[in-house]
C-alpha cells in the first residue's frame, strides 16, 4: 500500500473524532495566534499617550510582529517538512509563550518592539504547520471547510481578545492582555503533545525513526488498518523535496505567483488590522470605540472565513478569489472616507474583516493545491514569508505616510490598491497539482 491509497480512504470517507479533533485543536491554536499578534494593536492608543510615540514609532511598533512572522514563515516553517508538523506547532507554541510573557514586562517601546518580533516568530510558522495539518488530514468533502474554520479562529481569538482586553486593561493594566495570552499559549503545549498526531505525509516522506510505528499508531487513530512494512512514497525519490525545489521548474511559477498575491494582500490586510484602532481614536472617539471598531473587523472575519469556505466547496473557486480581494480593497477606501461617521466606520470594518479573513481562506487553499505533498509545507511558508514581509511593510508604511503628512483618506487609498492587485495575480495561479500534491480538491 501506498501513500496515496491512504489518503484515498481517509480523504474519501466521514471525517472521525480524530480528524475533527485536529481541525478544533488547530482553530484553538489560531484563535491564540490572532490574539497575539493583534495586541499591540489593542493597546496601541494607550501606549502612544503613555511613551508619547510619534506615528513612526506606533509604525515601526505594530510592524514588528508581522516582521517577526515574515522571518518565522521563511526561516522556521522548513521544520514542519525536516522534523515533522507537530514539533514544528509544539516549537512555535514554546516562542509565543515566551514572546508574550516577557512583553508584559516590557518598560520601552524599543523592548516591546523586540518582544513582538520574538512572538511573531513562533506565529509565523504556526500558520503553515496549522494549516496543512488540517489539509492533509480533512476528508476532501470538508476540506475548504476545515481550512475555513482556522482562518475563523484567528478573527474569533481577536475578537474575544478584544472583548477581554477592555476588563483586562480597567481591573489592572494593558500588561495584564499579554500575561493572559502567553499563559493561553503554553498551556496548549502540552496539549499538542499528548494529543496531536504526526503528518501521514510527513511520516512516510521523511520516515524518522520508529516511522512505521508511530504511523500505525495514527492509523490505529484514525480506525485504518495497520501496516506490516513501511508504504511507498507517491513518486519515487521525491519524498525528500527542499527549498529549492520551489525554486525550480515546474514549481518555480506558482512560488512566484503565491508570494506576490500574499505579499500584495499582506500590506493591505495588516494595514487595517493594526491601524484601525489608532485612526479610530485620532479621528475624536474614545479608546473603547477604537477597540470596538477593531472587533467588528475580527466578527466580519469571523462570517467571511465560514462564508467562503463553503462558498469555495460549492462554487468555482477564482471568482470567488477575485470578488472577495476587490471588495476589501473598496472597503479600506470607504473606511477612509467615511471616518467621521462610527456607523459607517463599522459597517465598513465589517466588510474590510469579511475580506481579510476571506482572502485568507482562499489564499491558502490556492498555496495548499498548488505546491507537491514534498515541500507543501515550505511551499505555504515561503509565500507566507512574502506575505509577512507585506504584513510588515503596511502598518510601516501607514506611520511614515502620516508622520509625512497625508491624510486619511489618502493613506487608505493608497493601502487598498496592493490588495486590488492581489486579486488580478491570484487568479493565474495554476490549480492542478504536480507529481505528489496528494488527492487533488
Amino acid at each position: 500500500m501506498n501513500l496515496q491509497q491512504i489518503h484515498a480512504q481517509l480523504h474519501h470517507r466521514p471525517m472521525n473524532g480524530l480528524q475533527m479533533m485536529i481541525v478544533a485543536l488547530c482553530m484553538v491554536i489560531n484563535m491564540l495566534d490572532g490574539l497575539d499578534i493583534l495586541a499591540a494593536s489593542l493597546v496601541s492608543p494607550i501606549l502612544t499617550r503613555l511613551w508619547e510615540l510619534s506615528p513612526e514609532m506606533q509604525g515601526s511598533l505594530l510592524a514588528a510582529g508581522p516582521l517577526g512572522m515574515a522571518a518565522g514563515a521563511l526561516v522556521l516553517s522548513p521544520v514542519a517538512d525536516i522534523f515533522g508538523r507537530r514539533t514544528s506547532i509544539m516549537m512555535c507554541l514554546t516562542l509565543m509563550t515566551i514572546g508574550m510573557l516577557l512583553s508584559a514586562t516590557a518598560n520601552s517601546v524599543g523592548m516591546l518592539t523586540a518582544l513582538r518580533f520574538v512572538t511573531g516568530l513562533g506565529v509565523g510558522a504556526m500558520a503553515s504547520s496549522t494549516g496543512t495539518m488540517v489539509f492533509e488530514f480533512s476528508s476532501l468533502k470538508h476540506r475548504a471547510l476545515g481550512l475555513g474554520l482556522v482562518v475563523v479562529g484567528y478573527p474569533l481569538g481577536a475578537t474575544l481578545g478584544g472583548i477581554a482586553s477592555q476588563g483586562l486593561i480597567a481591573a489592572y493594566d494593558w500588561r495584564a492582555l499579554f500575561v493572559v495570552a502567553g499563559v493561553g499559549s503554553a498551556l496548549l503545549i502540552p496539549i499538542v503533545f499528548f494529543a496531536m498526531p504526526e503528518s501521514l505525509d510527513y511520516l512516510v516522506a521523511r520516515q524518522p525513526r520508529n516511522a512505521l510505528q508511530r504511523l500505525n499508531h495514527v492509523l490505529q487513530r484514525l480506525q485504518l488498518a495497520a501496516l506490516g512494512t513501511m508504504p511507498s512514497a507517491p513518486v519515487a525519490g521525491r519524498g525528500k523535496g527542499s527549498l529549492l525545489d520551489l525554486l525550480r521548474q515546474p514549481v518555480l511559477p506558482r512560488t512566484l505567483i503565491m508570494a506576490a498575491s500574499y505579499l500584495l494582500y499582506m500590506t493591505s490586510s495588516y494595514f487595517a488590522l493594526t491601524w484601525a484602532n489608532q485612526m479610530t481614536t485620532d479621528a475624536g472617539f474614545s479608546d473603547i470605540a477604537g477597540r470596538q471598531i477593531t472587533n467588528m473587523i475580527n466578527t466580519g472575519g469571523i462570517i467571511g472565513a465560514i462564508v467562503i469556505g463553503l462558498a469555495c466547496f460549492r462554487a468555482p473557486f477564482k471568482p470567488i478569489a477575485f470578488a472577495t480581494l476587490v471588495v476589501m480593497g473598496l472597503a479600506i477606501v470607504a473606511f477612509g472616507i467615511y471616518g467621521t461617521s462610527l456607523t459607517l466606520v463599522g459597517v465598513c470594518s465589517v466588510l474590510i474583516g469579511f475580506g481579510i479573513f476571506g482572502g485568507a481562506v482562499v489564499l491558502y487553499q490556492a498555496a495548499a493545491t498548488t505546491f507537491p505533498a514534498r515541500v507543501r509545507a515550505t511551499g505555504i511558508g515561503l509565500s507566507m514569508s512574502a506575505g509577512r514581509i507585506g504584513s510588515a511593510i503596511g502598518p510601516q508604511a501607514a506611520g511614515l505616510l502620516f508622520g509625512a503628512g497625508l491624510g486619511r483618506i489618502e493613506v487608505c487609498v493608497l493601502l487598498a490598491i496592493p490588495v486590488v492587485l492581489s486579486a488580478f495575480t491570484l487568479i493565474n495561479v495554476p490549480q492542478s497539482s504536480l507529481d505528489d500534491a496528494a488527492p487533488s480538491a
